[in-house]
């Protein structure tokens, strides 16, 4: 028996909707993250050169982050992603200039030169150029987290050329206190941190609600029991509900009960 396509069958899912991956069809909307949205929006638009988001292990900055870019229209944003930076000061130099879709340059002074004409162009077409860093805290160098400050050097007189966004778990905020000249440089921050009982009742729905038709699958009380298992962590609320669609489609349920939920949190 295939397994998921009896899964997706049986619930009439058009897609699987707990999958752990940054899928932004699946951003759910909650205050933290809408506040989160909208200052790194804030900080892009207006270009404030160097912004941190930091959040829990598996409260969404992933997500949060592949959204903001998707959001950022390709006539109007230049942008760079840079998903694991756990590299050398010169590793990671070479990773944002293959970011932006740049040759490999010898040099340091060379790949600066190289990376300084690319957003000068980037600003006489009217386009921002914006480099996200996800996963900052798995830097391990100080002259790492060095070189992308002095990424926001590039400059005109009235605005930064650059603008770098630095995600990561909440140690990154601790790494990059300890660097005043990076500390002093962000300029916007945020934080994201559990569902609270209520936004895990909306994630749960408006994710259901976005994989098929039906948003009652999952009862109260099974709602209320995920929330005190998952602690209100999106990661751990995707595996539990992933687990029980499965568990509840080889039961031949119609709704996902408190029931189903306590047996499946005894094995993940």
């Amino acid at each position: 028996m295939n397994s998921e396509i009896d899964y997706t069958i049986y619930w009439g899912l058009r897609a699987l909707p707990f999958d752990n991956v940054p899928d932004p069809r699946f951003y759910v909307p909650s205050s933290q993250h809408d506040a989160a949205h909208r200052w790194m929006n804030y900080g892009i638009q207006t270009r404030k050169g160097m912004l941190l988001l930091t959040g829990d292990i598996g409260c969404g900055k992933t997500l949060l982050s592949r959204r903001l870019i998707v959001g950022l229209l390709p006539a109007q944003y230049d942008v760079a992603l840079v998903a694991n930076p756990a590299l050398s000061p010169s590793e990671l130099l070479d990773e944002v200039l293959s970011q932006f879709g740049l040759g490999l340059v010898r040099s340091k002074a060379g790949r600066l030169r190289t990376l300084n004409a690319r957003l000068e162009l980037n600003a006489r077409n009217g386009i921002s150029s914006v480099l996200v860093v996800d996963e900052a805290q798995a830097i391990e160098r100080v002259q790492a987290f060095e070189e992308l400050r002095l990424l926001t050097n590039f400059q005109l007189n009235d605005r930064f050329l650059l603008t770098v966004v630095l995600i990561g778990q909440p140690e990154l905020c601790h790494r990059i206190a300890e660097i005043p000249q990076l500390n002093q440089r962000i300029a916007v921050r945020a934080h994201l941190g559990p569902f609270t009982a209520e936004e895990t009742t909306a994630y749960i729905t408006a994710r259901m609600g976005a994989a098929t038709h039906r948003t009652d699958v999952f009862t109260k009380e099974a709602i209320a029991v995920i929330y005190d298992q998952s602690k209100g962590i999106g990661r751990l609320i995707n595996a539990l509900c992933d687990q029980c669609l499965f568990a509840g489609a080889v039961e031949h349920v119609s709704q996902i009960d408190d029931r189903i939920v306590q047996q499946v949190g005894k094995v993940i």
